[in-house]
């Protein structure tokens, strides 16, 4: 069973054969200015060369495509379900591929991190869209996002799944700690 590619070259081939037997109907029909002996001299010359050139290059191609991919390799890799492809284009066997990774636990905590998120982000969403669901003047996506993170985590806060930050006891830009402003007062 040939592949594809060996009939696609076949047919190019015979193609190619048919333009040849065009080509030297035309040198030998009255149109062209030649004498007739030097006519047949140069459609058996021709098509010598012509079927010469058209062997050694198809027989290149097909080497070549044979080089790349076999019949009988692409024939095993059609047929076999336990050879398959990589992403690189190298061909494996059953025997040498990796086991599909098992999908991750979800937990209960993040099913439930998953609920409120979803649940912030629709809130967000309802908040930023008009009713034809066009976004509303100062809203984007950017915008968006961060009320549903804030939500999220103000929720996740009320439900104990989280703690709140520690406030912050350092000085803030633009601000003086207290010591300095009580040393310059005196």
């Amino acid at each position: 069973m040939a592949s594809k590619i060996d009939g696609v070259l076949n047919d190019l081939k015979k193609l190619t054969e048919d333009v040849s037997a065009l080509k030297r109907a035309v040198v030998a029909s009255p149109i062209v200015p030649i004498p007739k002996p030097l006519k047949s001299k140069l459609g058996v010359v021709q098509e010598v060369t012509d079927q010469a050139l058209i062997d050694a290059y198809f027989g290149t191609v097909q080497n070549v495509a044979d080089v790349v991919l076999p019949a009988s390799v692409a024939r095993e890799v059609i047929n076999n379900p336990n050879v398959t492809m990589t992403e690189t284009g190298m061909i494996i066997s059953g025997s040498e591929q990796k086991a599909p990774s098992k999908p991750r636990k979800v937990t209960k905590k993040m099913r439930q991190q998953r609920k409120i998120q979803s649940k912030a982000f629709r809130n967000a969403n309802a908040k930023a869209r008009k009713k034809n669901g066009e976004l509303r003047a100062g809203f984007d996506q950017r915008r968006i996002a961060q009320m549903a993170q804030r939500e999220c985590t103000k929720e996740r806060q009320r439900l104990g799944l989280c703690e709140k930050p520690m406030k912050r006891k350092s000085t803030r830009k633009g601000q003086v700690r207290k010591t300095a402003r009580r040393a310059y007062e005196k």
